[in-house]
């Protein structure tokens, strides 16, 4: 990766601390989880053959040796009883593209597969700066492959914060061979459709000279729409969108201004932003963190309602 001076450093050191902040909020999160049974789960499924690589910036003391910063090319596979078959989610997790493991989705994920009688897939992937967007990109659809082999043709997207931007990304691509190509995925030739994407406190835009933005394309071999998604809706299309957000998230501004872009562009797309209460805060992925709350079961419902249009 091509070193930019001071403005990588700086990005660089945001994202270590970044990576901190996560792991003392999610390791306790996990260490507490009690996942609901009635599911058949398939877990550490590998979808790709080779290890990762190496990150370019050498060893690195914020991830290194954490199970919460996974860039191994597994997922999980929810499946309920009587699921619709050739149907599922693809759900893909968050951390600002540079942290991250299926684990931290699994409690959400696992939830909607129960409520929806529709299977659900976790999964992991490369996390920057060990690779770029298009590495990121490359390795959801090698997952997408390894389903369709399975048998699965109608996908739904489904992600939170950073995986609420590459669930959005994905849907379009996904329905897009146009949009594919230019973000270099030419050997993909299966024949699927994408019905629906429900990002949970998504982004959609990054900076090119900012952390997370830094990282996507360093060589500059891809669109300008991965900077802004709502360009890439309109060139291309999108599946109906379902978009979630709450009045502490600190995506909120993003998510209302996604809204507005989508509705001009005539995409269907419905929102909703969770109201804090007394003792429930509506924070940055309340939903993930905590699927059985109100807000929780609310935002499932609508993603739910979303693949059955």
């Amino acid at each position: 990766m091509s070193n930019p001076g001071i403005l990588y450093r700086i990005a660089d050191n945001n994202r270590k601390l970044f990576i901190q902040n996560c792991i003392q909020f999610d390791a306790p999160r996990l260490e507490a989880a009690v996942y609901p049974e009635g599911l058949t789960v398939e877990s550490d499924l590998p979808y790709a053959e080779g290890t990762p690589l190496p990150s370019p910036i050498g060893p690195d003391s914020a991830a290194e040796g954490n199970p919460l910063c996974c860039s191994d090319r597994t997922l999980d596979i929810y499946t309920p009883e009587n699921a619709k078959p050739g149907e599922i989610f693809l759900l893909i997790h968050g951390g600002a593209f540079v942290y991250g493991c299926k684990e931290l989705d699994k409690d959400f994920g696992m939830h909607l597969a129960l409520k929806s009688g529709i299977t659900v897939a976790n999964i992991n992937y490369r996390l920057l700066p060990g690779t770029d967007m298009q590495g990121e990109i490359t390795d959801i659809f090698l997952a997408v492959s390894f389903l369709c082999e399975k048998g699965f043709s109608t996908f739904h997207t489904v992600g939170d914060s950073a995986g609420g931007y590459l669930c959005l990304l994905t849907a379009i691509l996904m329905n897009s061979k146009d949009a594919r190509t230019q973000c270099g995925i030419t050997d993909f030739n299966y024949d699927i459709t994408c019905k629906s994407t429900s990002p949970i406190c998504g982004d959609h835009r990054e900076s090119r000279l900012q952390f997370a933005g830094i990282y996507f394309d360093p060589d500059k071999k891809l669109p300008s729409f991965i900077f802004d998604l709502a360009d890439a809706a309109e060139m291309f299309g999108c599946p109906p969108v379902v978009l979630t957000t709450g009045d502490q998230d600190m995506m909120l501004s993003q998510n209302e201004l996604l809204e507005k872009r989508l509705r001009k562009a005539g995409i269907p797309v419905e929102y909703y932003c969770a109201e804090s209460t007394e003792d429930r805060p509506m924070h940055h992925v309340y939903a993930i963190a905590h699927p059985t709350w109100p807000e929780g079961i609310k935002t499932i419902d609508m993603t739910i309602a979303n693949a059955n249009r």
